[in-house]
């Protein structure tokens, strides 16, 4: 099996994390455009604008950018700080928010009203009683061991256990990290009382901090960095996990040892070619990305059974990409034309089981009239092509 490693290392002068299966990138992150706000903070915000027609608002929460809020159908869910009733939201009024996702493109940065803290196997949010990941089946269900107070917390929140608690031991229980949890989300409710507004109440951690915990849940053999400036906040996560840290200091540059440097040559490149000789070419846009699949003239014999041997191997390297890319949004595939029907319902069928295993959420939507691929990807950071512009 190959190794899975975590490396955080500088590449053409600007800091990078990867996550590695042997020599195969899987995942990228730009730590240079570190937010003031990001994902998982919770602040004191004010509303600056209503946007009536789609029962949203703008939140101003300290900076230069407009947060948007989905006003909740659940009116109690939002959690008003100026110590008055509020039958509907106004403008001005103070409204502790958490940040959800990133300004991807033209997209604004969101928040929402409802407050969330999560641990390695649990998360807590407003609400009562129990749920678990969607990917935890019921028989894994069945096999964690919830802690004998489970009924005293989810009388008073709602508690989801996450798809790493399927790894727990059965001699694990989540007694002492539900408690945390609860201890927390009670702190930050207590602090907010009190915070004036664009108060950070809660701050989840740095960028690199965050994206090695989330990286971890897929496995991770070791940790490696050149830059000693990380080296606290790497070795506290190993040590938590029991994973190698290995702090490597050899002259030769990690990034070329590891030949990373190719890495963000190939992934910031229109062009990715496929081991037939074809390649996909893919053009991002503001609002939406665009991906051509091109055979590069290497057709030979059977033109039909080529072509859809070329689309199912673009299918595959089109989802590589878009992880390893973090593409979002819209994004249309203009395949190779088939004639022979049956070829594109297969081809469409292996599309769809290849984007529901992803993790970020992932759905074909219908083939166009033109014969495109219609597909949509979950925005939540954003793309690296976005992040290595950020950091530059």
């Amino acid at each position: 099996m190959e190794k899975k490693r975590i490396v955080l290392t500088t590449v053409y002068d600007r800091k990078v994390m990867f996550y590695l299966e042997g020599s195969e990138p899987v995942r990228l992150r730009a730590t240079g455009d570190e937010s003031r706000f990001p994902i998982g903070t919770v602040v004191v915000g004010r509303v600056k604008k209503m946007l009536d027609s789609s029962g949203a608002c703008f939140m101003d929460i300290g900076d230069d950018q407009d947060y948007f809020l989905q006003i909740p159908g659940r009116f109690s869910d939002l959690i008003f700080l100026d110590g008055r009733k509020h039958k509907k939201v106004s403008c001005e009024d103070l409204i502790l928010v958490q940040v959800a996702s990133e300004a991807v493109k033209l997209k604004s940065p969101t928040v929402t009203g409802r407050i969330s803290v999560n641990s390695r196997h649990l998360v807590i949010e407003p609400g009562r009683g129990l749920s678990f990941s969607s990917k935890i089946s019921t028989g894994g269900r069945k096999s964690i061991v919830l802690p004998e107070s489970i009924s005293t917390y989810t009388a008073k929140y709602h508690i989801i256990v996450r798809t790493e608690a399927r790894a727990l031991r059965d001699d694990e229980t989540l007694d002492e990290e539900l408690s945390e949890l609860a201890d927390s989300y009670e702190s930050i409710m207590a602090r907010a009382q009190t915070a004036p507004i664009y108060n950070v109440v809660y701050r989840p951690g740095s960028l690199v901090d965050l994206t090695l915990r989330d990286w971890i849940k897929y496995g991770c053999d070791e940790i490696i960095s050149d830059l000693t400036e990380y080296e606290d906040e790497l070795k506290a996560v190993s040590d938590a996990r029991d994973i190698p840290y290995v702090r490597y200091e050899d002259e030769y540059p990690l990034c070329k040892m590891l030949k990373l440097e190719t890495v963000i040559d190939q992934c910031i490149s229109r062009k990715v070619y496929l081991k037939s000789g074809a390649f996909l070419y893919i053009e991002q846009g503001e609002t939406l990305t665009a991906i051509d699949v091109n055979s590069g003239h290497n057709i030979r014999g059977d033109k039909e059974e080529t072509s859809f041997r070329i689309n199912l191997s673009a299918a595959d390297e089109m989802l590589r990409q878009l992880r390893l890319r973090n593409i979002s949004g819209m994004i249309m595939v203009d395949f190779i034309n088939m004639k022979d029907v049956s070829h594109l319902e297969e081809l469409i069928s292996y599309t769809s089981r290849l984007l529901k295993s992803d993790d970020v959420l992932c759905r074909y939507i219908d083939m166009t009239g033109l014969g495109l691929m219609e597909i949509t990807r979950k925005r939540v950071y954003k793309s690296f092509i976005e992040q290595w512009k950020g950091s530059n």
